[in-house]
């Protein structure tokens, strides 16, 4: 249902006011299942911030210090009252009506929230979505809206069970058609989440639209970021988030490319259009003019007549040489350009560089845990206990073993996908030869410092210690040598040249 963050877009109209697609707007649905260790009563009281206690495992919940919560309330069919007390004897129900070591208990649907509403209009909006779940699918509701210390990341979680819950909170049968994505059920609830979202937005003024389908069936143009599942590693997270700050850039590379082929389209549109006018106005002159007979009469007999010889083929007119228009050649790009340009591939070349170390330096630790994994495998005597652990529906060692294995595999392969594309990047051919221009020539640098000295932004030197650095060194400067300039002396002196900080650099190549 879209993807965050974004800018945001025209929308159609609602209720006479255009209004903008929030490209924030990025709920959530998810299964709580018990064969992942998933807990309805762990996941109600940290969304409660309240204190439960798991009775189907013995095990207490205190999440009273947590921060960030803004109110909790439950909802359920006519005639089943729930109070913030009865939070717990809901969801351990919950907990007891499903037998199945892979049952799933809850479902959560998280909503984010417009940080410019108020308090009231965010808990009203809340209420909307929570009686259309109850109406529609007979569940029963608890919605606990979240409001961070830092930043406007306004959002509600709603935990709904994912069984019918009577008045009596008895527990029906399955909700089993949101199970099924076949039968499109999924892409109804969130149409009807955005439909009373738009509605609340209506009713308070706001100018902002949200859209159940894909931001690409508004933008061809838009390019997603990557899903970060919320058990991620914190290697594998910032890996992800360079590659998610990665595609936001491109997006702003390819937005301006795009406004700028429209502007060029536009221009070249204009220029057709003015060439056609003035065609129009300005018939174009015959390459050739027509014979006008001559009118003159001799002795009787017109000109032309009187003057043609039956022995000789009249000459024919000259015609008149067609004017053709001087065209400029292209210019050959300017030597400021062609500094630019090999600075932004050694810029390229050194930022692919330093990631690619980065990433090296992740690979190297995922690869010693996995050493350590491998060296520490369970004992036979814990398998034939993990066995009868499973069978009570509880995560055992080996289980989480095999699970950090599969882990280290799966940041290796990413690591190594990682590695080869930022690789690419550093050797490719053109890429690396304006790397070593750059480096190898001082002309370009000094090139591009005298440009950004006459930028508005630049820092301003002293002229006089300009002058006399370049121009007329003072006594006491140590004097340069002068530069033979024979071409073997040059090749010699650029061989003198440290390449020791260069991503092509070789320990043992010769200088």
């Amino acid at each position: 249902m879209g993807c965050a963050p974004g800018p945001q877009r025209v929308a159609p109209f609602l209720g006479g006011v255009m209004s903008n697609l929030a490209t924030w707007f990025n709920p959530s649905l998810q299964v709580m299942q018990r064969a992942k260790g998933r807990s309805a009563v762990a996941a109600a009281a940290y969304r409660s911030c309240t204190f439960l206690h798991d009775e189907r495992v013995d095990i207490p919940h205190d999440y009273r210090k947590k921060g960030g919560h803004v109110s909790t309330e439950l909802f359920g069919v006519e005639g089943l009252k729930l109070g913030m007390e009865d939070i717990g004897t809901l969801w351990n129900a919950a907990e007891k009506a499903e037998n199945r070591k892979n049952s799933a208990v809850a479902r959560e649907l998280m909503v984010p929230l417009p940080h410019e509403w108020t308090d009231e209009q965010r808990l009203l909006c809340v209420r909307g979505l929570s009686e259309m779940l109850v109406s529609r699918y007979g569940v029963a509701v608890m919605a606990s809206i979240h409001r961070p210390s830092e930043g406007d990341n306004d959002h509600v979680h709603i935990m709904f069970t994912t069984r019918e819950v009577d008045y009596q909170m008895n527990f029906g049968k399955k909700t089993r058609i949101l199970d099924d994505m076949k039968t499109g059920e999924v892409s109804k609830l969130r149409e009807e989440v955005c439909r009373v979202v738009n509605e609340h937005a209506n009713a308070n003024g706001s100018d902002w639209y949200v859209y159940a389908g894909k931001f690409s069936d508004v933008d061809a143009s838009h390019i997603p970021t990557k899903h970060i599942p919320i058990n991620s590693t914190q290697e594998f997270r910032e890996l992800m988030e360079v590659e998610n700050k990665e595609i936001v850039e491109a997006r702003t590379e390819l937005k301006r490319i795009m406004t700028e082929s429209q502007e060029v389209t536009s221009q070249l549109n204009l220029a057709l259009e003015a060439i056609a006018t003035e065609a129009k106005k300005e018939p174009i002159a015959p390459i050739i003019e027509p014979i006008v007979p001559s009118t003159e009469v001799i002795n009787g007999v017109p000109e032309w007549v009187a003057t043609s010889s039956p022995f000789s083929e009249p000459t024919p007119p000259k015609p008149t040489p067609k004017k053709i228009q001087d065209v400029k050649a292209d210019s050959s790009p300017s030597p400021l350009s062609i500094s630019l340009d090999y600075r932004h591939a050694y810029q390229e070349v050194r930022k692919a560089y330093t990631k690619r170390n980065e990433v090296r330096d992740i690979a190297r630790a995922w690869i010693e845990e996995l050493k350590e994994l491998e060296d520490d495998p369970p004992s036979p005597g814990a398998r034939i206990f993990a066995k009868v652990v499973k069978g009570l529906g509880l995560r055992d060692t080996v289980s989480i073993y095999e699970e950090k294995i599969a882990k280290a595999h799966e940041q290796l392969a990413r690591c190594k996908k990682h590695d080869e594309r930022l690789t690419g990047i550093i050797n490719y051919p053109e890429r690396k030869r304006k790397y070593l221009e750059w480096q190898q020539w001082p002309e370009h640098r000094i090139r591009v410092a005298d440009y950004e000295a006459t930028l508005p932004d630049a820092p301003r030197r002293n002229p006089n210690l300009l002058a006399n650095s370049r121009n007329n060194p003072s006594p006491t400067s140590p004097q340069p040598e002068p530069l033979n300039s024979e071409s073997w002396n040059d090749v010699a002196n650029k061989q003198q040249i440290d390449y020791s900080d260069s991503p092509y650099y070789i320990a043992d190549e010769p200088k």
